[in-house]
């Protein structure tokens, strides 16, 4: 697994609108799990990490570490899985095309 810090998280959950307490529901933790680990006070354990960055992922969330540490959205595959999200949950509040 590559490395992933808790700044990056961060940057990538307000890239997506989301709290902490819901990525931290939809990874099936506490959200203090994330606070912790955003303000750079805790580690998750290798396994919920991991859980962390799969679901940031499928979200859309690119994390990159090439010559630096970034992180972006591939707008594409938010909108889908935006799409997916309103089919399971007609009354979601995600907007097919993140960019608005």
């Amino acid at each position: 697994m590559r490395k992933v810090s808790g700044k990056q998280v961060e940057a990538a959950r307000v890239l997506l609108g989301i709290t902490q307490d819901e990525l931290g529901d939809a990874c099936d933790l506490n959200g203090k799990t994330i606070s912790r680990f955003e303000g750079s006070t805790g580690q998750p354990h290798r396994a919920n990490l991991a859980r962390i960055v799969a679901e940031l992922e499928k979200r859309g969330i690119e994390f990159t570490n090439g010559t630096g540490i970034g992180v972006r959205l591939d707008f594409e595959k938010a909108a889908q899985y935006a799409r997916g999200s309103r089919e399971r949950d007609p009354v979601s509040k995600l907007d097919a095309d993140p960019r608005t």
